[in-house]
Formats: C-alpha cells, sequence, structure tokens
C-alpha cells in the first residue's frame, strides 16, 4: 500500500497555492480533481486537495521550504482565507498555519516509515 499525506487547502486562491506546494523543490506530489458541487460558491470558498507522494531530499530542507512558503502566503494577505490542513497516513490532521518545524518534520516522516 502507497503511503501518501493528503493536502486539503481552502481558501480564494486554493489552487494557486497547492500548485505552489507541490512544485517545493524535494517534494514529489499531485493535485486531485475537486468535485465542482462540493465547492462552497456562496463565499467565495474554493478548495484545492492534493498528495504529497514522496519527497526526494532532507525531510529538514523540505521543512523549511514549506514554512518559507507558508510565510510568502501570510505575508501576500491571501492566507488571512487561506487555510491548510495536512493528513499523514495515519489520519491524523495538522493545520499548517500554526505548525511548528516538528509537527511538520513528524508528518513528512510518515512517508519514509
Amino acid at each position: 500500500m502507497s503511503k501518501t499525506i493528503t493536502v486539503a487547502i481552502e481558501g480564494p486562491s486554493a489552487d494557486r497555492a497547492l500548485g505552489e506546494l507541490l512544485t517545493i523543490p524535494g517534494i514529489q506530489g499531485n493535485a486531485q480533481p475537486v468535485d465542482p458541487d462540493e465547492i462552497e460558491r456562496d463565499g467565495g470558498v474554493l478548495v484545492a486537495i492534493g498528495a504529497i507522494v514522496g519527497i526526494a531530499e532532507g525531510i529538514v530542507s523540505i521543512v523549511d521550504k514549506i514554512i518559507e512558503w507558508r510565510e510568502k502566503w501570510k505575508k501576500a494577505g491571501e492566507a488571512k482565507h487561506l487555510s491548510v490542513v495536512i493528513e499523514d497516513p495515519n489520519g491524523n490532521r495538522l493545520a499548517l498555519d500554526s505548525a511548528t518545524p516538528e509537527q511538520i518534520t513528524a508528518v513528512l516522516q510518515t512517508l519514509a516509515s
């Protein structure tokens, strides 16, 4: 059975944010199609779902890049309406907005275990 980390992003620029996250060097992943009927349109909320299927570099380096990605989105102001949750293969969920480097590392390590 293949292990994946599911990434769910909700917000006005969810698809763009997911694309940037999945193109971080060292992350191997892909975007997954979302049923248009499941997207909330009243509040303009968009949903993007992706999967991280592997890591090609050291975990610490990738964690640093994920934190840089998160900070970039926060500074752009778009993150105030952007919610990012990752779920490890065991079903444990982590909100990236408030996650520590140690917590992100623990989730990424589930791909290797």
